[in-house]
């Protein structure tokens, strides 16, 4: 096996393009400063998410410790959805360890699962519109064309914080949208009943802070954000 040299990588060290990859930063217009925007607006979302998804996973076991019982984690319906994340069976794990290890995509599906998204949220008055234009308040449900219900909202809701978790804790483009007869539209979407409901970019910590407020607690709402400083004004690459 060839060697390399110090020289070499010290040379890969100092080569941000090479560090941040030629093909990452062309979804930036090769702007390292946009790149950066990006994981700044990454980062305040990721910590938002954060805490709906910890709220989540603890309303999610308070709703059905009283509804069923603690023993709810271990039914198979809870089983078969939750996944082992080490070698130690399940089986093994007291509840507290299981509940801890839940990743928000296994939240989600037991919310839904144990049809309890109505605990979650009370989204009576979230108009979808306020964080894209053309976002419906409307859907077809059992073929008819309904309001959007509170359980329905939450749905949409849940998949959207997914969407944006997903996108932010893997580094994607935040920012990125898409243009079809010179009107954009956003990419973080979500399509059901009928319709597609979307967040556009400069929305996003609106979305999520109007969901910390909507749990109307206060430390919740006192640290709903951080506070991160990037010297974003001159291109260090250039």
């Amino acid at each position: 096996m060839q060697k390399l040299s110090k020289d070499a990588l010290a040379s890969f060290n100092q080569d941000i393009t090479a560090i941040l990859s030629k093909q990452q930063l062309q979804h930036y217009n090769n702007d390292i400063i946009k790149y950066y925007k990006n994981r700044l607006l990454a980062l305040r979302a990721g910590h938002k998410i954060a805490e709906i998804e910890i709220y989540l996973r603890n309303k999610l076991d308070f709703c059905l410790t009283h509804i069923i019982g603690k023993e709810w984690i271990r039914k198979p319906k809870s089983l078969n959805i939750i996944k082992a994340k080490t070698h130690i069976p399940l089986e093994q794990l007291n509840h507290d360890q299981i509940l801890s290890s839940l990743m928000l995509g296994e939240i989600i599906e037991l919310i839904k699962q144990y049809d309890i998204r109505h605990y979650m949220f009370d989204l009576k008055k979230m108009d979808f519109k306020k964080y894209y234009a053309d976002n419906r308040i409307i859907g077809y449900i059992n073929g008819r064309k309904n309001r959007f219900s509170n359980v329905t909202k939450v749905d949409f809701v849940l998949n959207l914080i997914r969407n944006i978790r997903n996108r932010a804790f893997h580094w994607e483009n935040l920012y990125k949208i898409t243009i079809k007869n010179n009107k954009p539209f956003p990419r973080i979407t979500h399509k059901a009943y009928g319709t597609k409901i979307g967040v556009m970019p400069e929305m996003i910590l609106v979305f999520l802070d109007d969901l910390i407020e909507n749990i109307n607690n206060e430390v919740l709402m006192k640290y709903k954000n951080i506070e991160i400083k990037f010297d974003l004004k001159a291109n260090p690459s250039k």
